[in-house]
């Protein structure tokens, strides 16, 4: 209410200036530097003070789209691998003991886990928002300024129920649950890619990337949501060998 105010405040004085400026520029007046940047600097000023009233949007990181059906949602992805959070995701496997039999390093799919945590928009909210089920989620890979002469990655769609339930009150819900990150036949074809000598192998071949992720969903009333959140990753060689 109060940018409201002082926005009509401006208007009515940037007006007034206006006809000032125009009638002395009418009357033959010489029109002097000082009354020109006067002007623009006002002008500057108005424009500013209104496009301030302006707020985050629904594009906000880990809130796209969920403020519609009453519920915030924070996302967060943490990359774990064999049972221990790392961000090293390899593509080469290794052979830890030449035997025989050789003993290889244990070689899989590169997942993550996801955080949630849900508060209401309005916590005085006399409507309790239904439930929040997540349906699918895409994983787009951005090779980082430093490794921009690397593969690309090709983008990964799940579909996934993960359900959250609705807060109550200033209360808060969270979920966690197991998403994919890098799963191996990404991990083969990046390896192809790596060795053809078509691409930049980077500093003792890794390579940085972020993962974008987009959830997609809707309520229990059908409204559709989602919502998004990263994480960056290298990918390369790695010893995992225990």
């Amino acid at each position: 209410m109060a940018l409201r105010i002082i926005g009509m405040e401006l208007a009515m004085n940037f007006s007034g200036f206006k006809n000032r400026f125009m009638k002395e520029i009418l009357a033959g007046g010489e029109m002097k530097s000082k009354h020109v940047l006067l002007l623009c600097a006002f002008c500057m000023f108005f424009g500013i003070a209104f496009w301030s009233c302006g707020g985050n949007g629904p594009g906000s990181p880990g809130s796209e789209g969920t403020e519609d059906t009453g519920i915030l949602i924070d996302a967060t992805i943490l990359p774990t691998y064999l049972g221990s959070n790392t961000y090293s995701v390899d593509v080469f496997q290794q052979v830890c003991d030449p035997g025989p039999p050789p003993d290889f390093e244990d070689f899989t799919d590169h997942n993550a886990t996801l955080t949630l945590t849900a508060r209401l928009v309005n916590p005085d909210a006399t409507f309790q928002p239904g439930n929040l089920y997540v349906e699918k989620y895409t994983v787009e890979y951005r090779r980082s300024t430093d490794s921009i002469g690397s593969p690309p990655i090709q983008s990964d769609t799940r579909f996934k129920t993960i359900v959250i339930p609705a807060p109550v009150g200033t209360g808060e819900t969270g979920v966690t649950d197991t998403v994919i990150l890098v799963d191996l036949l990404r991990k083969d074809q990046y390896r192809l890619d790596i060795t053809s000598g078509q691409y930049d192998p980077g500093l003792a071949s890794i390579n940085n990337y972020t993962a974008l992720y987009t959830f997609e969903g809707k309520n229990e009333f059908g409204d559709k949501f989602e919502f998004k959140a990263q994480t960056d990753f290298q990918i390369g060689s790695f010893d995992y060998c225990e």
